[in-house]
């Protein structure tokens, strides 16, 4: 599963969304959102609780390439008291021109690894080359226009200044093993009139819009249901706030707990080859109750309680999830 920052977009001319006076737009920043079960008729209280911790960080430019890195921890249990972690970390680097793609992905569940892909896509013509590193090596072409996950980004961020209001893309971003390129459908609306709530108030006094993304295993049709849809607030910097996140028989909703701006890097260095750039290291997850910092990598990790166990007192802080920063 990765629910979030998937790239939902198709280029017909992939140089012209990333040229560098559109790409300054998108700043350097890490944010992270505690994740809550939304209510929902069809899952009873006593049936199944989710809870958890998204952490994402964005980096880079035109020049050295974009570097992003996110990590994702859900907990589920039921009322008969079965929990379980699962803790998706992924990084990624994707080079200014959007023709090289490079992508890390692992998977966990109770702490123990159950997947671990690697892949550099490389664009050649309308044509996109996938090599993967699994069990054992692996690759295939894309022989569609497709598009990576910052051009996405930047061009979701131009079809709203645009007026666009829908609009329908192919995109491939390693996920899902590697081997699926998904079929997209993205809507925007009108750009937000009131306030930023508290938790956004530190992104800056910008526009933002209502923007849903909906991924389809395979080419829209009829009355073909989503395979999930991500619905996120967009700011035009970069920034993604109030997430969304519809599964279909389970809705996850998002709310930001910390955030801060990541230090700048001028545009004047050499274009980074596809491989030769360092993935960046997964993010740990912060203390919600307090919005500090994430640790120190290598700080040992804590697990939250299982639902349904003994709440934490009024003075104690609130269950947290992981602490540990992996090597990615």
């Amino acid at each position: 599963m990765n629910p979030l920052f998937r790239s939902a977009t198709i280029a017909c001319a992939v140089s012209a969304l990333i040229d560098p006076a559109l790409a300054g737009g998108l700043v350097p920043h890490r944010v992270a959102y505690d994740l809550a079960l939304e209510k929902n008729a069809q899952i009873s209280d006593a049936a199944v609780d989710m809870k958890g911790r998204m952490v994402y960080e964005f980096t880079g430019n035109a020049c050295e390439g974009y570097k992003s890195a996110f990590r994702f921890v859900l907990e589920t249990g039921d009322g008969e008291g079965n929990a379980a972690v699962t803790d998706l970390r992924n990084s990624n680097v994707e080079s200014g021109d959007g023709n090289s793609f490079d992508f890390s992905s692992q998977t966990f569940v109770n702490e123990v690894q159950t997947q671990d892909v690697k892949g550099t896509a490389l664009r050649d013509g309308e044509k996109v080359d996938v090599k993967l590193k699994l069990t054992e090596d692996t690759g295939f072409t894309i022989d569609k226009p497709v598009i990576f996950p910052t051009a996405q980004l930047l061009k979701t961020i131009a079809e709203a200044e645009k007026g666009t209001t829908v609009f329908s893309d192919d995109v491939y971003d390693g996920s899902d093993g590697g081997q699926h390129v998904f079929h997209t459908s993205t809507a925007i609306g009108m750009a937000r009139a009131t306030p930023p709530d508290t938790s956004e108030k530190p992104i800056g006094d910008l526009r933002r819009w209502p923007v849903t993304v909906s991924y389809f295993g395979g080419e829209i049709g009829g009355d073909q249901p989503p395979d999930y849809s991500i619905s996120f607030d967009l700011w035009e910097n970069g920034v993604s706030s109030r997430m969304r996140l519809d599964y279909g028989d389970f809705v996850l909703s998002g709310k930001i707990v910390h955030f801060e701006f990541l230090p700048t890097t001028p545009c004047d260095q050499p274009p980074v080859e596809a491989g030769k750039a360092a993935a960046p290291e997964t993010p740990a997850l912060p203390d919600a109750a307090t919005n500090e910092a994430p640790a120190a990598p290598g700080a040992a990790p804590e697990m939250p309680p299982p639902p349904g166990a003994t709440p934490a007192t009024p003075d104690a802080k609130p269950d947290a999830a992981p602490d540990e920063t992996p090597a990615n």
